[in-house]
């Protein structure tokens, strides 16, 4: 054993050791075949027999490369398997939905192949019965990261970097280079693949590896562990303004919309009310969207709220408003016509136009008359609205316009906009066509639900006739 071998395997002992690794634990690994985390496998394996917990692994295909790329990398997967000796279980994401719905919502393949790989990863940590999840992050991908939230424009939190532990996620390759981890596995003949995405400049994380990295490298030699430095700094930060810069308390109202004192909220300096709103915001079920920039927040902060307005911020998708002494985030939701509507449903009964009501339970009864869908899987609001022009629904069949589908119900033009379209941020779920003599069709992204996740239990009930059908 050379000395790299030696410190990597000090250090990731004395890492097992500070969260308290033993013979009750169970490490779930988050295989990729890389030499990063093949390198993680490795040690955790040899490392199983000292400390005494038991080990699996889960390998995720996230439907981004080519069915042939795949299915030659699953085959060498399944081969490494087989000489550790550790079930990896392999998953798979249907070919081309993450890039599909990247497509549909505007956002960042990057992005939600993350939000699939973390949701995949806890669902296996519970199926599995794991108590940790393991990831083989470096020194590398935390200088990466540190520079891309930087040039994002990421507050003091988000520069601190990616955490060593968070949860059930704990990270024991954090403090090594790729190129100290790589030296390790070529010297022990450990098995690995290659991504050739890697080499390619399509994502954000790849341009930066690529071509600023060399470039800040030539500059600043050092800028690895300088990093690190200042990602420690910004965490020796945090406990101050936990401590001093903390937020407000925020209750949540019955119409589970987040609120705060106001007077209390003009009363505390512009940092404390920015991590109010942050506050606020991630603690709103169901909220309409993930993120709200700082450009937008930042018109209610100090004394730019203004006393002669009710609405404090309005975007087209959400408000925060005075309501008597408290500041209440609200969604912004568009009902206009009877032929021209938009509802965010809640659970319960939801009034959408006279004469059709909308049921959202979760884990009730399945019924015939009803669709579900994995909870998990939809992306808030949940919306209900009548047909637009363009729409379609994406099938076991294909993608099939509302317009033509329609039509082969044979439903009259004037009578289309009735028949509501469910949606979420992703794009259409579902057509309700059930309580006006037509079919419930369901897209297929959302067909199945895994075992055990929560499911949303929707139907329509129409309490009026329609026009008779055309033939």
């Amino acid at each position: 054993m050379n000395i790299t071998e030696e410190i990597i395997k000090e250090k990731i002992i004395l890492f097992l050791k500070k969260y308290r690794i033993s013979k009750e634990s169970k490490i779930l690994v988050a295989f990729s075949g890389g030499p990063d985390s093949s390198a993680l496998l490795w040690i955790l394996n040899d490392l199983k027999f000292l400390f005494g917990y038991s080990l699996e692994a889960v390998y995720i295909n996230h439907g981004i490369r080519s069915d042939s790329d795949m299915l030659a990398e699953t085959k060498k997967i399944k081969k490494i398997s087989e000489q550790i000796e550790i079930q990896i279980n392999i998953i798979e994401i249907e070919q081309g939905l993450i890039a599909e719905e990247a497509g549909s919502t505007g956002r960042s393949i990057e992005e939600i192949a993350r939000e699939y790989r973390y949701s995949i990863l806890e669902d296996e940590k519970i199926r599995l019965g794991a108590t940790h999840i393991a990831m083989g992050h470096t020194l590398d991908d935390q200088s990466e990261t540190l520079i891309m939230r930087f040039f994002q424009g990421s507050g003091i939190y988000g520069l601190t970097g990616i955490p060593e532990q968070r949860k059930e996620i704990i990270r024991p390759l954090l403090v090594f280079e790729k190129k100290d981890l790589t030296r390790y596995i070529e010297n022990k003949d450990i098995p690995y693949v290659s991504d050739k995405t890697n080499f390619e400049t399509l994502y954000l994380r790849n341009k930066v590896r690529l071509n600023l990295i060399p470039v800040i490298s030539e500059i600043f030699p050092g800028y690895q562990k300088s990093l690190g430095q200042f990602s420690d700094k910004m965490e020796l930060i945090k406990p101050v303004l936990d401590e001093y810069a903390r937020p407000l308390d925020v209750k949540i109202n019955k119409n589970r919309e987040p609120y705060f004192s106001l007077k209390d909220y003009l009363a505390i300096s512009d940092f404390r009310q920015l991590e109010t709103l942050y506050k606020s915001w991630n603690s709103w079920i169901n909220r309409p969207f993930d993120r709200l920039s700082f450009r937008f927040l930042r018109n209610a902060l100090g004394n730019r709220v203004n006393n002669n307005s009710n609405i404090v911020l309005q975007s087209s998708f959400c408000k925060l408003v005075r309501v008597k002494e408290s500041l209440i985030w609200k969604r912004v939701v568009v009902v206009s016509s009877e032929k021209s509507y938009l509802k965010a449903i809640t659970k319960g009964n939801n009034k959408i136009y006279s004469g059709l009501l909308i049921n959202l339970d979760e884990n009730t009864m399945e019924s015939k008359d009803a669709i579900w869908v994995d909870k998990k899987s939809v992306k808030q609001p949940l919306l209900v609205r009548n047909k637009v022009d363009g729409d379609s629904i994406s099938l076991a069949e294909g993608v099939k316009p509302l317009k033509k589908l329609y039509q082969d119900w044979g439903v009259i033009a004037e009578d289309r906009w009735k028949i509501p379209v469910l949606e979420d941020r992703s794009g259409i779920i579902a057509l309700l066509g059930k309580p006006f003599g037509y079919s419930n069709r369901i897209a297929l992204k959302y067909k199945n639900s895994s075992p055990g996740n929560t499911k949303f239990v929707i139907s329509a009930h129409y309490m009026e006739k329609m026009s008779e059908r055309s033939e």
